[in-house]
């Protein structure tokens, strides 16, 4: 284990630790509004736009609205994101002991993706996860590893509400993300806010193309390349690099004279691109893509949401997917080739082509159409308006059906372990509680799977007592707000760890 390693565990517990000693201490005077966009590496997507609704707000003079930015950033790069920062505004970096303390006392929190693992909401603070767009690409339990999403879930299952901007992303969250019977807060669908129009974003992009040095010709059309990453795990991302390089560099050399050529490559692989572009093109990673597109004459993309946000302005989309094949095999989508609202080009030749030739035919798809129903422009509105309407007595998703925890933790199930499994779930919604190292079995992949993860947030002192406070809350940090009907232990001594016998929960060893 390297000092750097060991330097970052230390620092986590000491977050963990200032964080449980704030936890709960929430204004009753002040409304504290903290906002967080991936990470804190841009102040962009939904988080954005509902934070504009806010600031506008008569009723909002004494709030104060935090944004969280990341170590990784420039401050003063983001800050040209937001069209208006007053007095109000405060600003803090993510993983500080400033951040800790935000996290725990502020009223409402807002997220376009998870907060860290170490994270509770309190019963006296609002979630609202916005997500980061309609999925094209397989997402939740959909995917072969059920391990990829396990702080998604967790967040979800802690949300007050989850914002959904059309039918298909309510259903993914309801079985893809399995939280149809088991999660207690509101799916919202009320549109995107992020597509809701933004005054003054000429304004914005000129004064970030100029800190840049971006090459932009007003009498220009523009090409917008906006490819997503490979893989399925962020961590592990398969781009190929140099391809996408060779690529943009033939664009340029064949269509600069006409267009101006701008390309937004997804967050994982900015830093590595950003060696091998030109500032010219390379759009910083920091700026709002939601902004270029209302600039945008053409979009070319693969298998990036991206174009959901598009399909409005009735421009021409092509969709670039050289390796169409592979990726269908090894991610999946949701949708076939031909149900989408563009031209499918699989060589660079041929996409060139297409765009000097000026097949530019817009192909019209009512499915895609379907999309983008709720976006008329006052999302940011609706959203504000359901934040300050929650209650915590929201069951929307939660049936009558009874709710069942089965706790494997390390154990590997046997054969009738796994039929007895199978019968429970023909008249129990059924979850499975593993711990995170455990070799998920093809007999669970049919179930929803919550992991023990990260380290326990609790105290030395709460460690050392086994404080039914500690285990509270440590309990609810990996459970959410679901309320069991029964719960099945299957390995005493890994359950021991949740203390559900201290807590007063009642659990049985018994199918």
């Amino acid at each position: 284990m390297n000092v750097k390693h060991v330097l970052k565990i230390q620092w986590e517990h000491i977050l963990r630790y200032i964080y449980i000693k704030n936890w709960g201490r929430i204004s009753d005077k002040t409304r504290v509004y903290l906002f967080e966009s991936r990470d804190g590496a841009s102040f962009t997507d939904s988080p954005r736009y509902i934070f504009n609704e806010l600031m506008v707000r008569t009723d909002q003079t004494q709030s104060v609205f935090i944004w969280i930015y990341s170590r990784h950033s420039d401050l003063n790069d983001l800050k040209t994101t937001l069209p208006l920062i007053d007095d109000r505004v405060m600003f803090v970096m993510r993983d500080t002991i400033e951040y800790a303390r935000a996290l725990a006392k502020s009223n409402y929190l807002i997220n376009n993706s998870t907060f860290p693992f170490w994270f509770i909401k309190h019963k006296n603070q609002k979630y609202i996860n916005t997500w980061h767009g309609t999925p094209l690409k397989l997402m939740g339990f959909d995917l072969p590893d059920p391990r990829l999403n396990k702080n998604v879930l967790r967040n979800f299952l802690m949300a007050d509400a989850i914002i959904s901007p059309n039918q298909h992303m309510t259903n993914v969250l309801n079985y893809s993300y399995k939280l149809s019977n088991v999660y207690k807060g509101v799916i919202s669908e009320i549109g995107l806010p992020r597509l809701d129009f933004t005054a003054g974003f000429e304004t914005i992009l000129s004064k970030q193309f100029n800190r840049t040095g971006l090459q932009f010709d007003k009498n220009k059309k523009t090409i917008l390349y906006s490819p997503t990453y490979r893989g399925s795990d962020p961590d592990k991302s398969k781009d190929d690099i140099d391809k996408l390089v060779k690529d943009f560099e033939e664009m340029v050399g064949k269509l600069q004279n006409e267009y101006n050529l701008l390309l937004k490559v997804h967050p994982f692989i900015y830093r590595q691109v950003q060696e091998n572009i030109s500032k010219v093109h390379l759009v910083p990673d920091y700026v709002d893509i939601n902004d270029l597109l209302n600039i945008t004459d053409v979009l070319i993309t693969d298998y990036s949401s991206v174009f959901f946000d598009f399909i409005h302005t009735g421009n021409l989309i092509l969709f670039y997917v050289w390796d169409e094949s592979d990726y269908k095999s090894e991610r999946g989508l949701y949708f076939e080739s031909t149900e989408l609202p563009g031209r499918i080009v699989t060589n660079i030749d041929c996409l060139i082509t297409t765009i000097k030739d000026n097949k530019t035919e817009v192909i019209e798809s009512s499915l895609m159409n379907s999309m983008i129903v709720h976006d008329d422009g006052f999302a940011s509105r609706r959203a504000v308006d359901l934040m300050s309407s929650l209650s915590n007595s929201y069951v929307e998703n939660v049936s009558a059906q009874k709710k069942v925890l089965i706790v494997i933790g390390r154990e590997k199930l046997s054969w009738n372990e796994g039929e007895k499994i199978k019968k429970i779930s023909e008249v129990a919604d059924v979850t499975i509680l593993a711990d995170d190292s455990i070799e998920v079995q093809d007999e669970l992949k049919g179930y929803r799977i919550l992991f023990v993860f990260g380290q326990p947030v609790k105290t030395n002192f709460e460690q050392l007592t086994g404080s039914l406070k500690g285990e509270n809350r440590e309990y609810q940090r990996i459970l959410g707000m679901v309320d069991w009907d029964k719960i099945i232990v299957l390995d005493n001594q890994f359950a021991s760890r949740l203390a559900f016998k201290k807590l007063g929960i009642n659990f049985s060893s018994e199918f």
